[in-house]
């Protein structure tokens, strides 16, 4: 995979858990499941971050939000667009600040649309892809609507 954060190509520091051998060694990435069943013993990691689906209802996971460095948000295909409503959401009402991060059928034509509604981490199928996303992203210097900040 390859990864944009804030605009740039960057090394991804996170790891997704493998639950059936757990290394929080590392930044992990856990689904809301697995969070929802071992919360006790996790809310002493160092960085946490949670996967949820874009259908996913922030009230599952809002009350304990602060737990976590990232909020990975999966698009299950790219014409989904709960995704989008779910990062603005985060960003506007719940006021979060942490990264949030595009993952699954995230494209290049959707770079510029994804970060101007709170994502501020797209993770892409390959270095093409990132290549082309960065392009999407440098093609507009000035915009007439406001957007969901991450800070």
């Amino acid at each position: 995979m390859a990864l944009i954060k804030d605009n740039k190509a960057q090394t991804d520091t996170w790891q997704y858990l493998d639950e059936e051998s757990p290394d929080f060694s590392h930044a992990s990435i856990i689904n809301l499941e697995y969070w929802q069943q071992n919360k006790s013993s996790l809310a002493q990691k160092n960085k946490l971050g949670l996967r949820v689906l874009g259908d996913t209802e922030p009230s599952e996971f809002i009350d304990e939000l602060a737990q976590f460095d990232l909020i990975a948000i999966e698009i299950p295909v790219f014409t989904d667009g709960r995704s989008y409503s779910l990062a603005k959401t985060l960003r506007e009402k719940y006021n979060y600040t942490g990264e949030i991060r595009a993952i699954g059928d995230v494209l290049p034509d959707q770079a510029l649309y994804l970060t101007r509604v709170g994502f501020n981490e797209l993770e892409l199928a390959s270095d093409e892809l990132r290549e082309i996303a960065l392009e999407k992203l440098a093609s507009f210097s000035v915009f007439y609507q406001t957007a969901a900040k991450a800070s």
